[in-house]
């Protein structure tokens, strides 16, 4: 799994049959790579299990995506950028992106940015608009502005600090909540899509 690869299967391979060898099973870069674990499959299953049980979200709908996941980004303006293990300005370090699907999830953080809203308290509407129009939530660092925010702060503050000590995992973990898996394909179709239009076709 190398970028040149990555770049070969743009060229040849289709959008839906790209998203399914590179970002959907068990093969996790920063599982095998980074911390070269001796069994990475299994681990992953491992973390899965635990996001599972610490979160409330079946098994199946946990998933590590991005550059924690093939190595290098897949977001169209990044120019497939290695993960970023270590840096002197800490805001360049990559994170692990991991995806939730769960609609429950989903509309609870809806509701509650529908409430803030109406009540005109200022959260970032612009970008967070952006994102619940297809059908997601991106959550890092979130502000205790919400009764349901702080329910989500007091189960990720325990997870956050118990899954470095138990994993190895070194990195922050970006958290992004999908409605449906629908949602997450059509989201990064989107992108693998613009890479093809980007470095392919032109």
């Amino acid at each position: 799994m190398t970028k040149e690869n990555f770049i070969e299967d743009l060229k040849q391979k289709e959008s839906k049959d790209i998203f399914l060898d590179y970002l959907q099973g068990n093969n996790v870069w920063y599982f095998s790579d980074f911390l070269k674990m001796k069994n990475p499959s299994s681990a992953y299953d491992n973390f899965k299990r635990f996001v599972s049980q610490s979160l409330d979200v079946n098994f199946n709908n946990i998933s590590i995506v991005g550059s924690g996941k093939v190595g290098f980004s897949m977001n169209p303006e990044k120019d497939f950028r290695e993960f970023c293990v270590e840096h002197e300005n800490p805001k360049k370090v990559s994170d692990i992106d991991l995806i939730i699907v769960s609609s429950k999830f989903f509309h609870k953080f809806w509701e509650a940015y529908l409430e803030l809203f109406n009540e005109k308290v200022n959260f970032g509407y612009p970008f967070v608009s952006s994102s619940i129009f297809r059908k997601f939530v991106s959550i890092k660092n979130p502000k205790p502005i919400h009764p349901f925010f702080k329910e989500w702060i007091g189960k990720i503050d325990k997870f956050n600090k118990d899954y470095q000590t138990l994993f190895g995992i070194k990195h922050e973990i970006n958290y992004r909540i999908y409605e449906s898996w629908e949602a997450v394909e059509l989201y990064h179709l989107k992108g693998i899509q613009e890479l093809k239009e980007k470095f392919i076709t032109t």
